[in-house]
């Protein structure tokens, strides 16, 4: 494909209405499922529609998509300029956004399935501070594509060589960093957090719904028997609970390997690049001038099966913690031993043997502000109720496991520098590593209650353009001394660029 034929306006292909209307449909379900189904308005919903009158309302929001995603489809222009990408769409207001290459920070290229027989991609783009992606195009072809995906790279080397045929054939393809199998694939989906979200919302649905669907319980043959066979309803229902959460975690374990399958991670000079996927094969591109930071990350059931994964983290902005985390450039299948891939990402970020541990004093003041809610809540209880009340028994345990979380949480914190480069550790029954440049700190606090006053220590928050960083109870010498040098670091490499 020419330059010149890329300048023009182009449209996105007739099958890209497949893509508006399945992420429609996504996106629709995703913001009103909870509202169709709080207060049991949902099965409420149901028990008043008949089948046909289903069918019907199905069918009504299923044309609703089609018709909007042809009116959006027969609207949408987009066209690569010199050092931009213009964008034209809109449904009843014509809008256009142009957005320049050197603000780009994330390219990602996704072959879902059905693109895949006609050539097509969805190209994407993402910019600093954005809480979505910038530029989204389904249904384009894969040279195209590609070639936006060098031009864009390329200018963020320095621009674009004047002779096109100077240009890389793929900038894909390069050193390969790290590689992830089916195996750890797996593991990766075993530890996911993302398990235990889809099983509190199933028990969310069982406790808001548990008298209808007691009934359906004692109508399954299967349940009935095994009632019989072993006790109450409710002691079978907690076994099926178990089993249900066993196969929930199962189907997490093959979900991680149908979105992340054959993962590779490459690199290609001034940039990173991870592939991987089965049904959507997923691309994504990163400079290295626009990493903000590396995050080392493993979950509690992580800890167990000695699971890490990786996440590059970049410009973001308040609202994209929210977001979708497939726009996350994520490295999962990590162990202990590829922790040195942090250096490989970003020259001199070594992991660190040890880091400095904070005050003791932490986990002391919150024992006693704790312990004393707890005594006092326990002698309101013994006069309201017997000693062998259930309820002071209750309070006891969760004091005990309160003090053992207050001593978890202070093991996990930790921090250490090298040079300009800080690493900070957290953690509760999971563990979090960040590293990060003094020269990207944005601002600096340092604050101190009278108790730590009283034992010479502060608090120390970093904001940087991912968030904020806060290393707690620390010597206030090393917190002056953090804060100076941060400060310090960012005025001169402010200084340098300017």
């Amino acid at each position: 494909m020419s330059p010149t034929e890329t300048q023009q306006w182009q449209r996105l292909a007739p099958v890209a209405l497949v893509f508006l209307v399945i992420d429609g449909l996504q996106k629709f379900i995703r913001e009103n499922l909870f509202y169709f189904l709080g207060a049991g308005a949902g099965f409420a919903f149901l028990d008043w529609l008949g089948p046909r009158e289903l069918f019907l309302v199905v069918a009504a929001i299923l044309l609703s998509f089609l018709a909007w995603a042809i009116i959006f489809h027969r609207r949408f222009r987009f066209r690569l300029e010199d050092d931009a990408i213009r964008v034209r769409r809109g449904l009843f207001q014509k809008r256009e956004l142009r957005v320049r290459f050197a603000r780009v920070q994330n390219i990602q290229l996704g072959r879902p399935f059905y693109f895949r027989p006609f050539g097509l991609v969805r190209f994407s783009l993402e910019t600093p501070g954005a809480a979505e992606k910038e530029v989204e195009l389904p249904g384009i072809p894969a040279e195209l594509a590609e070639i936006m995906r060098d031009r864009v790279t390329g200018w963020q080397a320095g621009g674009m060589p004047d002779d096109p045929s100077t240009e890389q054939e793929d900038d894909s393809t390069g050193s390969e960093l790290f590689h992830a199998g089916s195996g750890r694939l797996f593991l990766h989906g075993l530890s996911s957090n993302q398990i235990w979200v889809l099983a509190g919302l199933v028990g969310w649905l069982i406790g808001n719904f548990h008298d209808r669907l007691e009934d359906y319980y004692r109508e399954i043959a299967l349940v009935q028997w095994l009632s019989d066979a072993a006790g109450p309803v409710w002691l079978v229902v907690a076994g099926m609970i178990m089993v249900g959460l066993v196969i929930l975690m199962i189907l997490s374990g093959l979900f991680s390997i149908v979105r992340f399958h054959d993962y590779r991670l490459s690199d290609c000079d001034d940039r990173l690049v991870g592939i991987g996927g089965l049904l959507d094969q997923r691309e994504q591109t990163v400079k290295r001038d626009k990493i903000t930071g590396l995050t080392l990350q493993q979950s509690a059931l992580g800890r167990l099966l000695g699971c890490w994964y990786l996440i590059v983290r970049q410009t973001q902005s308040g609202d994209q913690e929210l977001s979708d985390a497939q726009t996350r450039f994520l490295v999962p299948g990590l162990r202990r031993q590829d922790h040195g891939l942090t250096a490989s990402v970003t020259p001199d970020w070594i992991t660190p043997g040890l880091l400095k541990p904070i005050s003791l004093h932490f986990r002391r003041i919150f024992w006693l502000r704790w312990l004393l809610v707890f005594v006092l809540v326990l002698v309101g209880l013994a006069f309201l109720f017997d000693r062998e009340h259930w309820s002071l028994q209750i309070t006891a345990a969760g004091m005990v496991l309160w003090m053992i979380g207050i001593q978890l949480r202070w093991r996990h914190w930790g921090w250490q520098a090298d040079g300009d480069c800080i690493w900070v550790r957290q953690g509760f029954l999971g563990q979090q590593l960040d590293v990060f440049d003094l020269t990207l700190v944005q601002q600096v606090r340092v604050t101190r209650g009278p108790y730590q006053r009283r034992h010479d220590l502060a608090n120390l928050q970093l904001i940087l353009p991912q968030g904020a960083v806060t290393i707690p109870f620390v010597p206030m010498d090393d917190a002056a001394e953090l804060a100076n040098r941060a400060l310090y670091a960012a005025e001169t490499a402010v200084t340098h660029r300017v």
